[in-house]
């Protein structure tokens, strides 16, 4: 591992405890580090709109550099105030992508604007609107999305994950990538973004190299960036897959400080 100048993390089950807050313990240290000279960033499946409200109302914002959401398709730079969109998904492949998937009777949804549009209203739209601090609305996805999308989420019952994980495995496309984010949502990007690619194009544009970050996550759309940057943290309550791709693998629990002493760790700090 060499010095480390940058520190990248997740946010659900990794910067965020099961309360979803940044405990004190947690925002003291990172404000130090940020004082320090170290720059800091978000990478989350969870859209810009969201992650910029998200950050302010759990009071990191004033130390946060870039944030990275929709697992890489949008970055807001904090320090150019600059936002950017990278590769989405078209209508016709979202349609492609719903029809599918259509025998599992899941539930797709977007975020677009202010709002989540899905097909119907359920215990994960609930809460991806109320993280996101977005609107719901109900409609048919294939008559109300006309533009394209950073991606699209399947709102997956735990009990049928493993079974349309196994389906994406035998019906991949080069038009497309999928993976789970969370226990209920399975979620379809453009195949040239991860969280990574996001990371990447901050360093680029401020003379960083992405062997100069550490990066912190704990479940399947992180495994990029923790193999890829140069220093990959799991949560040890992350997801078995994630594990493997990590150079470590904490002591403490997203709800016991874990990324915080970890970092104490790891920068003797």
């Amino acid at each position: 591992m060499g010095k480390i100048k940058l520190i990248v993390m997740d946010m659900d089950g990794t910067l965020l405890n099961s309360e979803k807050v940044v405990s004190s313990y947690t925002k003291d240290l990172l404000k130090r580090l940020s004082k320090e000279g170290y720059k800091l960033g978000i990478a989350s499946g969870r859209p810009i709109t969201g992650l910029k409200r998200t950050v302010k109302t759990l009071g990191i914002d004033s130390f946060i550099n870039f944030m990275t959401g929709s697992n890489g398709a949008e970055l807001f730079d904090v320090d150019n105030n600059q936002e950017n969109c990278f590769y989405q998904l078209s209508p016709e492949i979202i349609d492609e992508i719903i029809n599918l998937y259509a025998p599992f009777e899941l539930n797709p949804y977007v975020y677009q604007g202010e709002n989540c549009y899905a097909y119907r209203n359920d215990s994960t739209i609930e809460r991806a609107a109320r993280n996101n601090q977005l609107g719901i609305v109900l409609c048919n996805l294939k008559e109300e999305i006309k533009k394209s999308q950073s991606k699209l989420v399947l709102s997956t019952p735990p009990e049928k994950m493993k079974q349309v994980e196994a389906f994406y495995e035998e019906h991949k496309s080069d038009r497309y990538r999928a993976f789970k984010s969370q226990a209920d949502m399975f979620e379809f990007v453009h195949p040239g973004l991860s969280k990574v690619y996001g990371i990447k194009y901050y360093c680029s544009q401020h003379g960083y190299n992405i062997s100069e970050a550490a990066a912190f996550g704990d479940t399947t759309n992180d495994i990029e960036m923790l193999k890829e940057c140069g220093t990959g943290v799991c949560m040890c309550n992350g997801t078995e897959d994630a594990r493997r791709a990590a150079d470590i693998i904490t002591k403490y629990s997203n709800d016991e400080d874990g990324l915080a002493k970890e970092l104490e760790s790891i920068l003797m700090f």
